[in-house]
């Protein structure tokens, strides 16, 4: 019975300690890494171009790599 209270305890704090967002996006690109690694919807807000199979860093099929980010003024 303990353990089972401790494992439920630990899990819900791992849980609670994953960042829900990437605060250092990996680099990506195919020759030259040009692009960070995040998700179409993240990359269209950014006004980057999104290429689905260009981030090979998370391996995940809703990960891409977005390019031609504009710079903030």
């Amino acid at each position: 019975m303990k353990l089972a209270i401790v494992t439920t305890l630990l899990s819900i704090a791992m849980a609670s300690a994953i960042p829900t967002t990437d605060p250092y996006p990996a680099p990506c690109g195919r020759s030259d890494p040009s692009g960070i690694c995040t998700t179409k919807p993240t990359c269209a807000k950014k006004g980057g171009v999104y290429v689905q199979r260009d981030c090979t860093f998370y391996n995940v099929l809703d990960i891409g790599c977005c390019y031609d980010i504009p710079e903030k003024m």
